[in-house]
């Protein structure tokens, strides 16, 4: 009995890991969209300003 509860403890932390590293990778992907969105629409806005700068 003992054996079966080890093991279900067992397989319930891999599961968990599993899971907290699929939505750890999740996280860090969405960021590093973000990321990029934000350096874009950055960017976007230097050209913007240099344009009306320049005229």
């Amino acid at each position: 009995m003992m054996h079966i509860i080890l093991v279900i403890a067992i397989v319930i932390i891999l599961a968990a890991s599993c899971l907290m590293t699929f939505a750890l990778c999740r996280a860090a992907t969405r960021r590093d969209e973000m990321e990029e969105r934000w350096a874009s629409a950055a960017s976007c806005g230097q050209e913007k300003e240099e344009r009306h700068e320049t005229a």
